[in-house]
């Protein structure tokens, strides 16, 4: 059913204000993805703080050009449907991953990531990328090592110095 002037306005608004709250984001061709298939990726999506949205090409190029997007949006063709991240863009890619590993029917066009396009490969990449948590723990025990190694350091010279204080005291006393 064609949509009505109005409507595409809307649908055209509503896509600008995406793009604009959630920069990050994956197309991935839905050609042959079912309702169902679409329905159990956005169940995924939601607990990660993403949305998919199926778009009208036509309007998605609108508002990816009035938003200074990269210029391969305006290479989109047949059924498409974008993933806007939320904050942790490794989590929404690893969740795409894991539903194409299920059914290989939803694939990745391109991604644009921080204003930047990503094609299929960069977008893999970060599929495969630690979760955010993980890259913090990282980040923190790197940060401690050196801590840690100076405390022993200091601690293990102090252990040695009463030790020897301590045998020295039982040596004097016998």
């Amino acid at each position: 059913m064609a949509k009505t002037k109005q409507e595409k306005e809307v649908l055209l608004e509503q896509y600008k204000e995406l793009i604009a709250n959630k920069p990050n984001y994956i197309l991935v061709n839905t050609e042959k993805a079912s309702a169902n298939q679409l329905t159990e990726l956005k169940k995924l999506l939601k607990n990660i703080d993403s949305v998919l949205v199926v778009v009208k090409n036509t309007l998605f190029k609108i508002a990816a050009q009035e938003k200074n997007q990269p210029d391969q949006m305006q290479e989109l063709e047949n059924a498409t449907a974008v993933i806007f991240s939320g904050e942790d863009i490794a989590a929404t890619a690893k969740a795409l991953k894991e539903m194409q590993k299920n059914d290989e029917i939803l694939e990745t066009r391109f991604g644009v990531l921080f204003g930047e396009y990503a094609d299929q490969g960069k977008v893999k990449q970060i599929a495969d990328l630690p979760s955010r948590e993980v890259l913090l723990s990282k980040l923190i025990g790197s940060m401690q090592a050196p801590i840690s190694g100076f405390m022993n350091a200091i601690t293990g010279n102090a252990k040695g110095f009463v030790r020897v204080l301590s045998e020295i005291k039982n040596t004097k006393s016998n």
